[in-house]
């Protein structure tokens, strides 16, 4: 009896270690990303030294931005909260002594009692420090994926934005060349005024353009360098990839909606909430009628003799605020509920909407490849058939190699959204969501429970 009450108290205190709470975030990323955090400095110095990929850019972020090792704190506070829960009370000693005046002992009195009320209320409480866990390690995971989503995004933004800076290019040299040559015919007075002011304002605004981009260029490698988790000389990095290609067939995502519902992380941990707040109102419900009570035993010194008996330690209700604290308990769990709701709604709309975006992107992005882009191309191609056949102005020339450059510059635009919104629809699938506030990081991880008072 006496060796399984230690055991009974050794569990209750104890705490497990950080690898024991990080398990189960680990094993959910390795299934649903196919990595996980690592504080392997040296692969990720390997992986900066060469152009960057949107594999290495995943193995990089889960590295080095600090917000995954802030997710995987916060599930080592939750499991620090639910060990507390699982408590049985403190063992509390009393002594007292009468004393002469002479200062000899007369007679004492020693009570060792427990806290009964602590273990009355013990199961629900530990049950809702470990819901809490359980939520504190879906939200972790959910994090972790969408830091892994935001940088594989800020990935593409810098290969779409360094295309079209080439395109940019492409285009200012085309008008710069028109301009110049407007500029010599109408110096021998071939052209108008109107001409030449035309091709200047045309070059004008390509310039502009060239330099809008980049200063895109710029913005997109330092939102990379934020999702990445990179500063100083680590920002060094070079591109090794372009915008992916878009794929022959539109993706199927008729089942995105069921998918992110049944996946969502989210929702997994507001249903882990919502055990949590059942289990601290039943606790709070049961704390504000039930007064402090310790029990165990004493010891009477008198005249040389001891005399052991029962004691009974009870704490009178006397203003102890119990009764509201199960009042709020109480309606922190009808929060929870409507935040279930909201979430699971939220959710869906949003599923619905990057599923639209998707195929709208693919769409568009499929009429440039094989419509409007071969159409510009053969503009160029026949234009410089009838320019070699004396039949087409310089002017025209330049102009078909510059609405190419512009069309093939849409082309990367589309597929850089199509990408984009392939990266929140794969976020999705995992279970997590990018791009807007999560309904549950909106509230902050429930603590344990304040230690019960007695009384209302």
């Amino acid at each position: 009896m006496r060796a399984a009450a230690l055991t009974t108290i050794a569990l209750a205190a104890c705490v497990p270690s950080v690898a024991q709470v990080e398990a189960p975030v680990r094993a959910t990323l390795r299934t649903r990303l196919g990595a996980e955090p690592t504080a392997d400095d040296a692969a990720v110095r390997t992986a900066l030294a060469q152009p960057l990929t949107r594999a290495s850019v995943t193995r990089i972020a889960l590295a080095r931005n600090a917000r995954v090792a802030a997710a995987l704190a916060e599930v080592g506070i939750a499991a620090g909260d639910a060990a507390a829960a699982r408590g049985i009370g403190r063992t509390q000693l009393a002594l007292s002594a009468y004393l002469a005046s002479s200062g000899d002992l007369l007679g004492g009195h020693a009570d060792v009692v427990h806290d009964v009320t602590a273990l009355i209320l013990a199961a629900p409480r530990r049950r809702a420090g470990e819901a809490t866990l359980t939520a504190a390690q879906a939200r972790a995971t959910a994090e972790v994926l969408a830091v892994a989503a935001r940088a594989d995004g800020a990935f593409l933004a810098v290969a779409a934005a360094t295309a079209e800076l080439a395109l940019a290019r492409t285009v200012f040299d085309a008008a710069e060349a028109a301009a110049d040559l407007t500029g010599r015919v109408h110096a021998a007075g071939g052209t108008t005024d109107l001409a030449l002011a035309r091709e200047q304002s045309l070059r004008e605004e390509a310039r502009l353009a060239v330099a809008r981009t980049e200063a895109a260029v710029e913005v997109a490698r330092a939102e990379l360098d934020a999702a990445l988790g990179l500063a100083g000389d680590d920002t060094r990095w070079t591109l090794g990839e372009g915008v992916p290609e878009l794929p022959a067939t539109p993706p199927a995502l008729d089942d995105l909606e069921g998918t992110a519902v049944a996946t969502s992380l989210e929702l997994a941990a507001l249903r882990a909430d919502a055990l949590a707040a059942a289990n601290r109102a039943r606790a709070a419900k049961v704390g504000a009628w039930l007064p402090e009570l310790s029990a165990g035993v004493g010891v009477e010194y008198h005249d040389g003799e001891y005399y052991p008996g029962p004691a009974l330690h009870v704490g009178l209700p006397l203003g102890s605020g119990e009764r509201g604290r199960a009042a709020a308990e109480v309606a922190a769990e009808r929060r929870v509920a409507h935040r279930t709701t909201a979430a699971a709604v939220e959710l869906r709309a949003l599923a619905r909407a990057a599923r639209m975006r998707a195929l709208a992107a693919y769409e568009e992005a499929r009429h440039l490849r094989d419509v409007l882009v071969p159409l510009r191309r053969r503009v160029l191609d026949e234009t410089v058939l009838q320019y070699n056949a004396m039949n087409a102005s310089p002017f025209e020339l330049l102009l078909a190699r510059r609405e190419l450059a512009a069309a093939e510059r849409e082309l990367v635009g589309a597929r850089h959204r199509f990408a984009a919104a392939m990266t929140t629809v794969d976020a999705l699938r995992r279970g997590a969501t990018v791009g807007v506030t999560a309904t549950a990081a909106a509230a902050a991880p429930a603590r344990a429970p304040e230690p019960h008072r007695g009384g209302h």
